[in-house]
C-alpha cells in the first residue's frame, strides 16, 4: 500500500499538468485533478489496490466523480467584498480560491468549470 500515495500525488500532478489548457489557470486545474483523483475510493486489500491504480491512470475517463455546485457566497465587506465557488462531489467539499467582484460572475464562472469537468469526464 506504500506505493499509493506517492502515486496518487504523482497522478494528480500530471492531471493538473493536463487539465491546463482546459481551463486556463492552475488554480483550477488542480482543483479540477483534485475532484477526480479524491473521487476513487480507497483501497482496503491488494486486489483493490490493482483496481485503484488502474482506475488512477484512467482518470479523467471513468471518474466516478459527479461535482456539482455547493453554493455560491459573499465573503469580506464594503470594498472587499467577492464572492467564491464551493463545488461538492458527494459528501466532499472543494472551495474555489478564484474570487468574483458580483455573485453572477461566480455564478457564471462555476457553471463554465463544471461544465469543462464533466467535458473531460466524459470524453471518449
Amino acid at each position: 500500500m506504500d506505493e499509493i500515495g506517492p502515486r496518487r500525488e504523482e497522478r494528480l500532478r500530471e492531471l493538473a499538468q493536463d487539465f491546463l489548457p482546459i481551463f486556463d489557470n492552475g488554480e483550477d486545474a488542480v482543483l479540477a485533478a483534485t475532484m477526480l483523483v479524491m473521487a476513487l475510493a480507497s483501497p482496503s486489500n491488494s486486489e483493490e489496490r490493482l483496481h485503484y491504480l488502474a482506475a488512477l491512470e484512467r482518470l479523467p475517463k471513468g471518474s466516478a466523480a459527479k461535482p456539482r455546485v455547493l453554493l455560491v457566497s459573499a465573503y469580506g465587506e464594503g470594498a472587499n467584498r467577492h464572492w467564491r465557488a464551493m463545488f461538492a462531489d458527494g459528501h466532499a467539499k472543494y472551495s474555489s480560491s478564484r474570487e468574483f467582484p458580483t455573485e453572477a460572475q461566480a455564478n457564471a464562472y462555476a457553471c463554465d468549470f463544471l461544465v469543462r469537468l464533466r467535458g473531460e469526464i466524459n470524453r471518449p
